[in-house]
């Protein structure tokens, strides 16, 4: 991957004993029809199939943690460093096509406004993600942990996803997924990047909140990605303590709205 002295894109992708699982996007930044950055920030150095990633593609900027920083303070870490116009951040599950990212830059570039632009997603079985938000409240995410079950939960979740609304052409939204999101790079840095009080989950909930005092955030459903998350996966109690604790976090910080 080449080096470039201004490039107008770079990326940060953190990974957590991921190194197999982030080949494929990997392989999707060396394809892709921009020059840019990829860092990798690596929360459990010392995986072997890390590794070797480094080995097949020199050019990558390799930032280990002597810890697990949790996702957002990881991306955090190479804010310093960029030199780019626009910043991708990229879970290391995610693939895409090799003109996805000009076409986002180049988005970006006519519409000023645009502050943060935020793909459709979709499953690896190419089921959609419904991932454009609104902002997230308490009855929203009560819909999203019971939507299986009878009464008002589905509608919640369908009407906080925006899953009915067929969004057709770019459109304003509140929220923009962590898994997938291009920035303008002096934005990520006036806003301080992600909030480092998340260690996992509303982390990217939360800077869309304060990004959206800066320009707006745009989902474009022509410009796609796929996401291979596996929702079961999960449900641990590890996780599931950080999302109690990221979900009071936020409430805490943008009001209690039902």
């Amino acid at each position: 991957m080449a080096i470039f002295t201004e490039p107008i894109l770079s990326a940060s992708m953190v990974l957590y004993n991921s190194g197999t699982q982030a080949a494929k996007a990997v392989q999707c930044f060396q394809d892709s029809d921009i020059p840019l950055d990829l860092y990798i920030i690596d929360n459990a150095p010392g995986d072997a199939t890390c590794q070797r990633l480094l080995w097949q593609c020199p050019g990558i900027q390799y930032r280990p943690q002597p810890k697990n920083l949790g996702y957002g303070r990881a991306n955090n870490v190479v804010i310093p460093e960029l030199r780019s116009q626009y910043h991708l951040i990229c879970n290391p599950d995610v693939t895409f096509d090799k003109t996805l990212l000009s076409s986002m830059v180049q988005y970006m570039e006519v519409n000023r406004d645009c502050a943060i632009l935020t793909p459709r997603v979709f499953h690896a079985d190419g089921t959609e993600q419904h991932l454009p938000k609104r902002a997230p409240t308490v009855r929203y995410l009560l819909g999203g942990l019971f939507e299986k079950l009878p009464g008002p939960f589905a509608a919640w979740r369908s009407e906080y996803t925006l899953r009915d609304n067929d969004i057709q052409v770019p459109t304003c939204v509140e929220f923009a997924t962590g898994c997938f999101m291009l920035i303008r790079t002096g934005f990520l840095r006036q806003l301080g990047g992600f909030d480092p009080r998340y260690f996992l989950y509303h982390e990217d909930s939360d800077l869309s909140r304060r990004a959206l005092r800066l320009g707006s955030i745009v989902y474009h459903p022509d410009m796609c990605v796929t996401h291979d998350w596996k929702r079961s996966e999960g449900r641990t109690w590890h996780r599931l303590r950080h999302h109690i604790a990221s979900t009071f976090r936020y409430f805490h910080v943008w009001g209690w709205k039902w």
